[in-house]
């Protein structure tokens, strides 16, 4: 196992309309985690571009990434380490998400907090935004694909990585985000989250089916 304080490289984009204020924050926020911190300058219209870059810096076995406006618990990083060690079959962990407001008032949990991972509903790209880590070793396979992608990048990124192995759900609330107006998930289009769903949608199929995974709905509204 790595050294505790250079387990996880983690990078952050830094748009031109950060928030300073939320930036100082998020960084504290990150303060005593067993990462690596680097700083990457964003693309305005392809964050597919320098995610590819972000993930490609450092040597950790570990990867992952925050966004500059929003919040780290603390332990979280700590957490999904420790369970990757634990489960070398997992293709990388996740804990549990708190949507705030732009003051960081808790609003409510996030969608599917406290439910086992399910590939099936990781077609929800919201699915996996909360303290993520993954295999490097994995991840260095896609970094071309995420060039290729001016948003949902990331949602790609995380569909595609399950042909290498399970999610494993921490079960905390690791990641606070924040609901601002400002948010880049909010001026994506639906082509590109249509395409980015097809895309992954074999490699998600081929997990729930190693993990014999259903969703389960009321008989009357099928």
């Amino acid at each position: 196992m790595a050294p505790m304080s250079q387990a996880i490289d983690v990078h952050v984009l830094l748009l031109p309309d950060s928030n300073p204020d939320w930036w100082q924050e998020c960084r504290a926020s990150m303060q005593g985690e067993p990462i690596n911190l680097h700083l990457v300058d964003g693309m305005v219209g392809h964050i597919g571009r320098r995610r590819a870059r972000g993930f490609g810096l450092g040597a950790a076995p570990y990867v992952s990434c925050v966004d500059p406006d929003d919040l780290v618990i603390p332990g979280a990083f700590e957490a999904c380490l420790k369970v990757l060690e634990d489960h070398p079959e997992a293709c990388g962990a996740y804990t549990d998400q708190l949507l705030i407001d732009a003051e960081g008032k808790v609003i409510k949990p996030g969608i599917w907090s406290g439910m086992p991972w399910n590939p099936l509903l990781q077609l929800e790209p919201k699915y996996l935004h909360p303290v993520y880590v993954m295999r490097r070793r994995f991840m260095q396979k896609y970094l071309l694909e995420l060039g290729r992608w001016p948003n949902m990048a990331e949602f790609v990124l995380k569909g595609l990585i399950t042909a290498h192995g399970p999610w494993i759900h921490v079960n905390r609330f690791g990641y606070k985000w924040r609901m601002s107006g400002n948010a880049a998930h909010k001026r994506q289009s639906l082509m590109h989250v249509y395409a980015a769903r097809w895309r992954v949608i074999p490699t998600l199929q081929q997990a729930a089916r190693a993990c014999s995974a259903t969703i389960k709905v009321d008989a009357t509204l099928v």
